[in-house]
């Protein structure tokens, strides 16, 4: 629809259809039809396969295919602990995190930065699967020993409290397009509309519009959004989301986000 507007072409392409070589043309000869008359994409990267992804991202990219987000930005945005590094090094304001392989020593450390209670995440978890929280530290050990059998990476953060209230603010170009707050169901901590929070549009002040931009240039992604969390009398950065839907977004704000990213999309083929 957005592309019927605008008078522009707009493919949905399945990149796990797509085999990518490392040299010149870059892709194999049956996928070199459906990558061909490509000027910009819009990567949206899941939890299934994400590196065979990414490496046919690389592949356009090598081609050049313009991209709203870049390689190495998605990886660290579908990172926890990338995403954390990220903001510390610019001083943006985020939850403490710990990182760590065996479970007892992890758990020592987590205690020892922040207590109770903490929050574990596998380091690639979306829309609040993988993210538990935990009141003790007997508690927290057995929930680490049972990721680190299965073999997950994960990392731990200190709560924010109160829990239950997010705000997901989606930046594009260095521009706040608008802001969602989300209100997870009773007894619920995760405020995620996938897991059936209430999502209403609201303005965010300066701060929050200058947080979220300042968190998507930290972790390098022209397109992202922003999740923020309330940490008792202050926003911090919870995590900086490089394929966020826009579905739930729309409908509670009535932005046109569809065409403002092929708009964008333009700009960087037309760049290119």
């Amino acid at each position: 629809m957005a592309g019927r507007t605008l008078g522009v072409g707009v493919r949905i392409i399945d990149a796990l259809r797509l085999a990518a070589l490392n040299s010149r043309p870059y892709f194999c000869q049956e996928s070199q039809q459906a990558a061909a008359g490509l000027g910009a994409v819009l990567p949206r990267v899941g939890n299934w396969r994400p590196d065979s992804v990414l490496a046919v991202l690389a592949s356009l990219r090598r081609a050049g295919v313009a991209s709203l987000n870049e390689v190495g930005a998605i990886r660290a945005g579908r990172d926890h602990w990338e995403t954390a590094c990220a903001l510390a090094a610019v001083g943006l304001p985020h939850p403490e995190t710990v990182a760590g392989s065996e479970p007892e020593t992890l758990a020592a450390a987590a205690t020892g930065a922040f207590g109770f209670p903490c929050i574990v995440k596998q380091r690639g978890s979306r829309q609040g699967v993988g993210v538990i929280r935990c009141a003790s530290r007997a508690e927290l050990e057995a929930v680490l020993d049972s990721l680190w059998r299965i073999g997950d990476e994960v990392v731990v953060q200190r709560f924010c409290p109160p829990g239950g209230v997010s705000r997901r603010i989606l930046v594009l170009d260095d521009e706040v397009l608008g802001a969602t707050e989300h209100i997870a169901p009773a007894g619920e901590f995760r405020s995620n509309a996938a897991r059936g929070a209430e999502v209403r549009a609201v303005a965010p002040d300066e701060r929050m519009r200058d947080l979220s931009i300042c968190a998507a240039r930290a972790v390098g992604l022209g397109f992202a959004g922003v999740d923020l969390i309330p940490d008792t009398d202050r926003w911090v950065v919870a995590e900086v989301n490089p394929s966020p839907g826009w579905r739930h977004f729309a409908a509670a704000t009535g932005l046109p986000v569809s065409v403002r990213l092929v708009e964008a999309l333009m700009r960087r083929a037309g760049e290119r």
